[in-house]
């Protein structure tokens, strides 16, 4: 048998929803619920029926989301000056 520890397999540790949504400050319905996790495009893991995350990704993905958050902010002023 192979005595590899799980995390040299993985990259990191996985952590359930509740840990994820306590160390990112995040609502718990977002990692929970299917529609939102879609939604969002947050990426997670289906482990047989267990939900988990990375952290890794999870920080990536909220500086990916704040970094287009100027840009949308520059679209939605451009809009607005148009509408004017």
């Amino acid at each position: 048998m192979n005595d590899t520890p799980l995390t040299q397999v993985l990259g990191e540790r996985l952590i359930d929803a509740r840990e994820t949504a306590l160390a990112l400050n995040l609502p718990l319905y977002w990692l929970t619920h299917a529609k939102e996790r879609r939604r969002l495009g947050l990426p997670h893991y289906r482990v047989g029926k267990l939900l988990r995350f990375k952290l890794s990704e999870l920080i990536a993905w909220m500086e990916e989301r704040q970094a287009l958050r100027p840009a949308d902010a520059a679209l939605k002023e451009a809009a607005d000056v148009g509408l004017q």
